[in-house]
């Protein structure tokens, strides 16, 4: 088999070198790290110098033991298959040797070898800093920290009554919230999840006249990057659109146009008029003129004298309006100057009588101390987040100026850095390799012999995860600047080892056409790069694209019957096929989650389902607002009428009424009275009397038992694991034992609100786990692969809002500047200029920019077949047949280059398309 870029990978392992690979799906990214590992092991003094760095658990794991793999199988001289499998065997034997000289024992010491997640390293130097990151022993880092950040918010709520000097703010955006607390609460929550993002930005001194300072200059760098942007897309035309703007404005009676190379905010004004004349009122290019733009037919004579030494003599319009519509004719197909164009309608300016303006600096008082009631929660809580240990850690390390003793010594101990998966770095982890790589470019000059080294592997095509704070932005930044001197050179692979070559063609093709032409750091945009195939074309059809012409709700479930006889006739073919069923929501896979059960097709569905919907924990969650509040009689009534008792509906009826006639007493207690039992039929006193016993013994061992102890022992009395349909219930019901365990330990005791909060973030289990078909969202699939991949739902929009009440946006501006803006809905015009309504454009563009993206990871996980599928209005008047999809849809950045090859299926068959 040729590897048409084994030059780039075996230029990889060059342990003098730093690279930064780009690596798509499929090329086989993890066997060039754990190649790369190897090689450098084979150099440094010790294992640890070599640091390797990953994203999640599963892919350090894999890869530790991978390394692991490889060196017991070159110490056992297995026979190897395949160049690439004999260029690993033979790094991991020198690798050996290497080891074996310097008494290193690493088959036996597997603990040194230094691969870690970036929260482990993280936690790492934490500890080994404590006092200086503020991280003591006694704290630990939670996973899900909303119980903590709610906290903080209402501790900043509580100063409206301590006379605080935020008030004046947090009581105007109060306010413009309609007094909705919890909207807001929520709202601050969010933004404490992403204060990485904002503190260096906001001042911790809580100082308006720095923050609004701050912000102007961020809104006076935004105005300025687009307008020149603009300039220098529209200088090859500069002159003609000169001229062309001061004959119209001679035509409609207007002074001369304004100066365009004015700087910043003083000529927007004058963009703006040139985005009126070359676009529509709906955004698009115009694609001719006429007198209401200020060019008259040739029929009417011109007004005033033209410019650029044109004659006002005989055809002077017709020539004028000639050159404009030529002028437009040349600008037609550039998607990102219109853009650009049009954006300029609401770049915003800092007007202190803006309402928007306004809110934002209200934003900018409040958000420093919010942050100080965050870290007030931790030291209460004795918990942190992931990003405070993150924080913490670029602390261990020091500021460049003064770097700290553990920076030192990480400088002395690390030599090598690996890092995988870099296009989802987020700011932190981008800004701990900054200080991790302090003075490296200067070691390398002075000691050429002995370089410190960078490896940066990912892929800009394959960056999904944007919601997260991921910003591939950084990725194309590390890539031309590397860090601290140390330049990475660009490698590129190609080859594709996972998908059939029809596959691959198909890919090329289709998304050539979807992604941007160029990568744009500020955009977030990323270029495609084409792959090459390394196994032949399979003899069935490759891709296929269902569209069905129908309602949304209909559609769906004709999408999934058709699906569903398409998954049982692919495992038919083969016992060992694989096949996934991808879509961007958990909503868009419960049809075809639908028709796999009528058809009886065994699948395994990962974190679809949520927890608190689960029979069995529902059933759990109701025995615990029962146990909190014996006044609650709804939940007591849905305790009784739970698996474990199932009173009928007429026995409910007469322990609601007896209750109520016994003034009121909680049905605690009425449970527990013989004249109530006596009223009750026999069927419904045999199914009572044993619960009725095991709640009294329950209520009588409260305060000897931990929470988890006590609700599940009287769990397992009532009944409760018989009423579990199978493993995988009991599975989820410790998920729910597991909730109570760690909320005791955190001494909240059975606090209802926090406890459905934490189930709400929650999946169940659910399906086979040794199922064939796996169904789950496109973002949990990166990395997989299977032999068939279904992509239903293509056509359905994000439930995002339309205008969510806070944005945010954390970008790089022309001059390499990391910079900072956020605003809430300030309720103004959709396309008014203002802060928000700026943001919404540019998360909207980086949206759909990002969905094309998402697209190529589900299909790039097929190795033989892809089918994708959607659900499309009728539309007899387009060639198709059907409507094309929204603009936030999956299917609309590659419709134009599927829709002739779209198969249509009509309620009626045969109608004609």
């Amino acid at each position: 088999m040729t590897v048409s870029d084994a030059w780039q990978r075996e230029r990889a392992l060059d342990t003098a070198g730093s690279f930064c690979v780009s690596a798509p799906a499929g090329s086989g990214k993890t066997e060039l790290l754990i190649q790369r590992y190897l090689a450098l092991l084979s150099r440094v003094s010790l294992p640890e110098q070599v640091l390797a760095i990953t994203f999640t658990r599963k892919a350090a794991a894999e890869m530790r033991d991978r390394v692991v793999a490889a060196l017991e199988a070159a110490a056992a001289g297995e026979p190897v298959t395949g160049s690439h499998e004999q260029r690993t065997r033979e790094l991991a034997q020198a690798a050996l040797v290497h080891g074996t000289q310097l008494g290193w024992q690493l088959l036996r010491d597997t603990a040194r070898f230094n691969i870690r997640t970036i929260d482990g390293f993280c936690h790492a130097l934490t500890r080994q800093m404590p006092v200086l990151s503020r991280f003591g022993g006694q704290a630990s880092a939670v996973d899900d920290a909303r119980e903590l950040y709610a906290e903080a918010v209402i501790g900043l709520f509580r100063l409206l009554e301590e006379g605080h000097p935020v008030v004046p703010d947090l009581e105007a955006l109060l306010l413009h919230f309609g007094n909705d607390w919890a909207r807001l609460q929520e709202l601050l929550s969010a933004l404490l999840a992403r204060r990485e993002q904002w503190q260096d930005y906001v001042s911790l001194r809580h100082d308006p006249a720095w923050a609004e300072a701050v912000l102007r200059e961020t809104l006076d760098h935004l105005v300025r990057d687009r307008l020149r942007r603009l300039a220098a897309a529209l200088a090859p035309v500069a002159g003609e659109l000169k001229a062309l703007r001061e004959y119209a404005a001679v035509q409609l009676g207007q002074p001369a146009p304004g100066d365009l190379s004015a700087a910043g905010g003083e000529s927007l004004t004058a963009w703006r008029g040139v985005a009126t004349l070359l676009l529509k009122a709906d955004g698009q290019w115009r694609s001719r003129v006429d007198k209401r733009q200020g060019f008259p037919g040739a029929g009417v004579p011109a007004a005033g004298v033209p410019a650029a030494g044109v004659p006002a003599g005989k055809g002077a319009a017709r020539d004028w309006k000639e050159r404009m519509q030529a002028l437009l004719a040349g600008l037609a197909g550039q998607e990102t100057l219109r853009r650009d164009l049009r954006d300029l309608a609401v770049l915003p300016a800092a007007d202190p009588e803006d309402n928007g303006w306004q809110l934002l600096l209200h934003l900018f008082h409040v958000l420093p101390v919010l942050a100080a009631q965050l870290l007030l929660v931790f030291q209460q809580r004795g918990q942190v987040d992931h990003t405070q240990i993150a924080l913490y850690a670029l602390q261990a390390l020091g500021e460049d100026e003064a770097p700290t003793d553990l920076a030192l010594r990480l400088d002395y101990r690390i030599e090598h850095l690996l890092v995988d998966e870099f296009q989802d770095t987020a700011i932190n982890q981008y800004r701990l390799l900054q200080r991790l790589t302090r003075g490296w470019g200067e070691h390398n000059a002075l000691q050429p012999e002995r370089p410190r080294t960078l490896l940066l592997v990912g892929d800009g095509m394959q960056s999904i995860y944007g919601f997260r704070d991921a910003n591939v932005g950084l990725f194309l930044r590390a890539r031309d600047e590397g860090f601290n001197g140390v330049v990475p050179e660009y490698l590129m692979l190609a080859s594709n080892f996972r998908s059939r070559a029809g596959i691959v063609d198909w890919v090329n093709a289709v998304f050539q056409q979807a992604f941007p032409a160029v990568d744009d750091i500020a955009r977030g945009e990323v270029r495609f790069t084409p792959a090459v195939a390394t196994r032949a074309a399979g003899t069935e059809p490759a891709v296929a694209l269902e569209v069905f012409a129908d309602e949304p709700a209909p559609g769906a479930l004709r999408e999934a019957a058709l699906l569903a006889d398409r998954i049982a006739a692919a495992l038919d073919d083969a016992a060992d096929t694989t096949v996934a069923v991808l879509a961007r929501s958990r909503g868009q896979l419960q049809p075809v989650l639908a028709a796999l059960r009528a058809a009886g097709i065994s699948y395994n569905a990962q974190d679809i389902d949520s927890l608190a919907r689960n029979p069995v924990v529902a059933d759990l969650f109701t025995l615990c607002r029962a146990l909190a509040n014996p006044a609650d009689r709804v939940a007591w009534m849905a305790l009784l009428r739970a698996p474990w008792c199932a009173l009928e509906p007429a026995d409910l009826l007469r322990v609601a009424q007896y209750g109520a006639a016994a003034s009121r007493q909680p049905l605690a207690s009425t449970l527990q009275d013989p004249a109530m039992r006596a009223q009750l039929s026999p069927a419904g006193r045999e199914r009572l009397v044993p619960v009725a016993a095991a709640l009294a013994e329950a209520f009588r061992r409260r305060d000897r038992r931990g929470l988890r102890v006590w609700l599940e022992l009287l769990w397992e009395q009532l009944g409760g694991p018989a009423c579990a349909g199978s493993e995988t219930d009991l599975h989820n019901a410790e998920r729910f034992l597991q909730l109570l365990e760690q909320a005791d330990s955190e001494g909240r005791g059975l606090d209802l609100p926090s406890l459905q909060r934490r189930l709400a973030g929650l999946y169940a289990r659910s399906g086979d786990t040794s199922a064939r078909v796996q169904v789950m969202t496109l973002h949990r699939a990166k990395g997989l692969e299977f032999d068939h991949v279904f992509l239903p739902g293509l056509a359905g929009r994000p439930r995002a809002d339309e205008r969510p009440a806070l944005l945010w946006d954390d970008y790089t501006d022309a001059d390499g500047a990391r910079r900072f803006l956020l605003a809430t809905d300030d309720h103004s015009e959709r396309d008014s200029p203002g802060v928000y309504n700026t943001l919404l454009r540019i998360r909207r563009h980086k949206s759909r920019v990002e969905n094309a993206r998402l697209l190529y990871v589900g299909a790039t996980r097929a190795i033989r077949t892809l089918t994708l599928s959607a659900v499309l209005a009728p539309d007899p008047a387009t060639d198709s047949g059907v409507r094309a999809p929204s603009a936030d849809a999956l299917l609309a950045g590659v419709w134009d280059a599927l829709a002739a090859q779209a198969k249509v299926h009509w309620l009626d068959e045969g109608a004609p398309r």
